[in-house]
């Protein structure tokens, strides 16, 4: 069993882990690629079925039949008049019509079961994958659609520098597509945030509505932190990509993403599963992303999910500047390179879709942004305390809500310091909080203790045994403030598809990131909070014009920033650059080089050639470069069910043909 998400622990116990950060030696021009209409001009499969039938069923014409010629006489003749004709009566023929309509019959009803056993089995994961998916070419291997899903925990985009991160830099202002920031889920923290991104739904929805938490139904404490409570499927609401792609005949492998590790059930859970392991460098996970992407065809993973704690960790223990963190954020932008390197030494940069994100950004602490929970409330009068930074408040049997709420308004109005935090009763914050109001409403505490940003709830008895104020950084504050924004940047054929040159787009909600991946691997999604249809289209396209009206860190108190000239201030803020989009997607390498001369900070190059092997390595791509991936007929639910109704209407429209041939 793993030890659990080292991240995000209560106020009440934060001493830092005495765990050492390793850093190890490991310190793009898309080609257009229309996912959407890959069909070819053929009939369809369904189509195909349906003529055949037909040939099959269908009577042969010779000429006019006796029927035909009587009918030709008089249009307006009643069965009877038939028995005026003698041996031209249709007695035969009449016969043979009940035998085609019965055959006719049973072939529609067998074509219905044919078609409910192919939709049953693609819903569960079988051999839908084999229908009919896009198989493109990288000049040696053959590849379905593949995206890669990156999280980077705890990573503000204002971290993106020329200085610290030259990779990211050259990303964002070339032709990595994405907004200024990303908008996280209230409450701002890990566990809530990385399950919204892998579901499209807001914490009150999915049920994860915080790292750790009370529910009142059930009477069991969630502790993110605990896997024997954590990986209890009861807690876990939605549906993750990794089901929905499992349902729709699509693998995938997860790497430490928080909520992984939980079963799903038969048939929803991902091919391949690696648990949490703080201790992990980021070398091994580059490692383990190519042995899923080196492997063959048939047990190749399309959905590829991994997740780095390395910037969240440095930020809780050093805050949002110094060496630690500049040092963490070079090291983490060599990772990415590296990866980026690997897909283009496998000529991939044009089939694998690159999809970079973080939860949630950091706040600094301080011993000078302290509220004392014990000066608002007699302690003994609490069963339970959610969340963090805010804090939510469970009374003690024999205390009412309304009872304790009152307590601390009084004293809060008291309180010479009140300017720095709120207090609410649930049903004032819900939406705010949360997102609204759901089944999982038993989660959510009956009050809360709402500090602004940079301020902390802690006791006296904490503080007189630490004598300082730990973590140096937090998240958790509303998503409207500027130092939680997160960051969302892509790359690959999907996005070149649907945005093409425009690059930058509005700022939306991580709710989006669950369709936007599902879209880009043609999954239908589960029902979600997000966007219909995707956010990703010209109409949300930034406006050149467009900056930001905030400015970093949007704070009435001072923070030192790890690197004062960051990237999203010189393309929005005060010294607003244009973007260079004639590079390739990393950006033009003089300045890239030009970066790492400057700081001496640029990412050290190991060899990445150390995960591939000779059967999957494409060096030769001197002799093919610009080889254009072979194409298969595009596949999708909607498609195939369309082509089922056209089939049911045409043969619905024979039957009635037939009975009026009859009559």
């Amino acid at each position: 069993m793993s030890s659990g998400f080292a991240v995000d622990v209560p106020v009440t116990d934060l001493d830092v882990d005495d765990e050492t950060f390793r850093i190890d030696d490991y310190d793009d021009d898309n080609v257009s690629l229309d996912m959407r209409n890959l069909r070819p001009a053929p009939e369809s499969f369904f189509g195909k079925v349906k003529t055949n039938f037909f040939k099959v069923f269908r009577r042969s014409h010779k000429g006019f039949e006796y029927l035909d010629t009587i009918e030709m006489f008089d249009r307006n003749r009643s069965d009877s008049s038939f028995a005026e004709l003698g041996e031209f009566g249709p007695v035969k023929t009449r016969n043979h019509k009940k035998l085609y309509f019965h055959l006719l019959l049973g072939g529609f009803v067998a074509v219905l079961l044919a078609i409910s056993l192919v939709v049953t089995r693609a819903r569960s994961g079988g051999s839908a994958r084999n229908l009919a998916k896009p198989i493109l070419s990288n000049g040696t291997h053959e590849f379905y659609p593949t995206t890669i899903l990156l999280s980077l925990d705890g990573f503000h985009p204002h971290y993106v520098s020329p200085a610290l991160t030259p990779f990211l830099h050259n990303l964002m202002i070339g032709k990595g597509y994405g907004p200024p920031y990303m908008i996280p889920s209230n409450p701002t923290v890990t566990f809530a945030n990385h399950y919204t991104l892998v579901t499209g739904l807001k914490p009150i929805y999915h049920g994860i509505v915080s790292n750790r938490f009370y529910d009142a139904a059930s009477h069991e404490i969630f502790i993110n932190t605990n896997d024997s409570i954590a990986l209890q499927p009861q807690w876990w609401g939605g549906e993750p990509l990794w089901s929905t792609a499992a349902r729709q005949g699509v693998s995938s492998a997860v790497h430490m993403w928080p909520g992984s590790e939980v079963d799903y059930g038969t048939n929803m859970n991902p091919m391949e599963v690696d648990r949490f392991n703080k201790s992990e460098v980021l070398s091994s996970k580059i490692d383990r992303l190519f042995e899923w992407l080196d492997r063959p065809l048939a047990s190749r993973p399309e959905l590829l999910l991994s997740y780095v704690p390395t910037i969240d960790t440095l930020g809780h223990e050093y805050g949002v500047s110094g060496p630690e963190l500049a040092q963490g954020l070079t090291y983490v932008d060599g990772f990415l390179e590296a990866v980026y390197v690997g897909l283009e030494k496998r000529n991939l940069t044009h089939l694998v879709n690159m999809v970079v994100v973080s939860d949630h950004g950091m706040a600094p602490t301080s011993d000078e942004r302290l509220i004392y929970l014990d000066d608002l409330v007699e302690l003994d009068k609490i069963e339970h305390i959610d969340g963090w930074p805010l804090y939510g408040l469970w009374p003690l049997a024999g205390f009412s809500a309304d009872e304790v709420f009152g307590e601390i308004m009084e004293k809060y109005r008291a309180d010479p310091q009140n300017s720095h935090y709120t207090v609410h009763k649930k049903e004032d914050i819900e939406n705010q909080l949360v997102g609204g109001r759901s089944r999982y409403d038993s989660r959510i505490a009956p009050i809360w203790i709402i500090p602004k940003i940079g301020y902390a709830i802690t006791t006296h008895e904490f503080m007189e045994k630490n004598h300082h104020y730990t973590p140096k950084g937090v998240h958790g504050y509303n998503n409207t403030e500027v130092l939680m924004r997160s960051l969302f940047i892509a790359t690959g054929p999907y996005f070149e598809h649907k945005m093409g040159s425009s690059y930058k787009m509005l700022p939306f909600e991580n709710t989006e990131v669950y369709n936007i991946v599902c879209d880009s691997l043609n999954l239908t999604p589960a029902p979600n909070n997000g966007s219909a249809p995707s956010v990703l289209s010209p109409s949300h396209a930034l406006p050149k014009t467009w900056r930001d009206s905030r400015k970093y860190p949007d704070t009435d108190f001072n923070v030192e920033w790890v690197y004062k000239t960051a990237t999203v201030d010189l393309l929005w803020g005060d010294s607003r650059a244009e973007p260079d989009l004639k590079g390739e997607e990393g950006g033009d390498e003089k300045e890239k080089a030009k970066g790492d001369k400057e700081t001496g900070k640029g990412p050290a190059q190991d060899d990445p050639d150390n995960s591939s092997d000779d059967d999957t390595d494409t060096d030769d791509e001197d002799s093919e470069p610009d080889r254009a991936p072979s194409r298969k007929p595009h596949f999708s639910f909607h498609d195939m069910w369309e082509s089922v109704e056209e089939a049911a209407e045409d043969i619905i429209e024979e039957v009635e043909d037939f009975f009026d041939e009859s009559s």
